[in-house]
């Protein structure tokens, strides 16, 4: 089996006690309209966007993102604050891979915290990779009745157009660990990110199908290493995860001669991925991409709308005879000039060139 492991989610809750960062951002965002802070705000090298829970707002930076709150210890006391939340996604933490913590400092710095402060885990997403794994391949049946664990299969997904199954959920959410097994080619054409991640494939162009786990640390009461981020080592504290993680369920092959599944032999796809594991275990070799944590795609779904959109404006301004000019003419007439259009798409390039 060849594939890669990586942290594709980390989510950390920084105990910070006073008000002035929340003060000196929420300005941008203050009395500003819904509709314009869904779409966001540049300041600096932010885009100001809506909050979550008890977070006002939050500040982007590709994907990266940083939720804020008045609701800290020094408004409502010690110990009672919500502190600072970040939620940091694949392409920041595969492209920080060998120095996370002094990454994490920096966009602390740049939000303008400038001492260090407690750093809690709330929650880590791993990932498998597995290069040529189908999910057409995947016997539902097999998932129903072989996985042995605290939880079960939970929820499954087909494509909308083929009936192809796409994913399967083992567990809960609201859980500590929560198992997702998806089609990660079809995800990332849909989320339009597959040329970064034929990159970090190193080219493969196979099926791939991702296995992730969605853990919380605390909540299933992991070690401290697993919930204080200063403790916190990509390498070893992850591989000590892994191993808990292909005990905690287990597809497995099922033998009706025994009514005692923990007795039950690992699935022939179980039994490769702990091989896979162990073989990372010896010396993790993260993954790295040329494009880096600014990567933009297009999905192929936005391209087939931006084209709809085209075609149908260049046939309702001129069905005789539809053209660009005919168009770009036509929306000129009403308001809408080439340079209003590019004044217009500069200011949503500074936008996508931060998120």
């Amino acid at each position: 089996m060849e594939g890669i492991i990586h942290l594709d989610s980390l989510y950390l809750v920084v105990k910070y006690p006073h008000l002035d960062i929340f003060e000196n951002w929420y300005p941008h965002a203050r009395d500003v309209d819904y509709k314009k802070l869904k779409e966001g705000i540049v300041v600096g090298d932010f885009v100001i966007k809506g909050g979550a829970s008890t977070y006002k707002f939050s500040l982007w930076q590709h994907d990266a993102r940083v939720f804020l709150t008045d609701q800290v210890d020094e408004k409502i006391g010690d110990g009672k604050g919500s502190g600072i939340w970040i939620q940091l996604g694949p392409k920041f933490l595969i492209h920080h891979a060998y120095n996370l913590h002094n990454a994490i400092t920096e966009l602390l710095l740049e939000i303008g915290i400038k001492r260090k402060y407690p750093i809690s885990i709330s929650r880590i997403d791993l990932a498998m990779d597995l290069f040529g794994v189908d999910m057409q391949d995947q016997d539902l049946s097999i998932w129903q009745a072989g996985w042995v664990g605290r939880s079960k299969v939970s929820s499954t997904y087909f494509n909308s157009r083929t009936g192809a199954l796409e994913t399967i959920n083992i567990g809960s959410r609201k859980s500590s660990i929560y198992l997702r097994i998806y089609d990660k080619v079809a995800q990332a054409i849909a989320e339009g990110d597959i040329e970064y991640w034929l990159d970090i494939w190193k080219g493969f162009e196979g099926s791939v199908t991702r296995i992730e786990w969605e853990v919380k640390p605390r909540k299933g009461n992991f070690g401290k290493d697993l919930q204080d981020f200063h403790l916190f080592t990509p390498g070893f504290s992850v591989i000590e995860l892994w191993n808990y993680l292909l005990d905690w369920g287990r597809l497995c092959t099922p033998n009706p001669d025994d009514s005692n599944n923990r007795r039950w032999p690992d699935a022939p796809l179980w039994a490769d991925l702990r091989v896979f594991a162990a073989s990372h275990a010896a010396g993790v070799d993260w993954p790295m991409s040329r494009y880096g944590k600014e990567f933009h795609g297009m999905s192929e779904a936005y391209i087939k709308f931006l084209s709809g959109v085209i075609s149908g404006g260049m046939a309702r301004f001129n069905r005789e005879s539809p053209s660009v000019y005919n168009m770009l003419d036509g929306l000129e007439k009403n308001g809408e000039s080439l340079n209003r259009i590019q004044y217009k798409a500069e200011e949503k390039a500074k936008i996508i060139s931060r998120l």
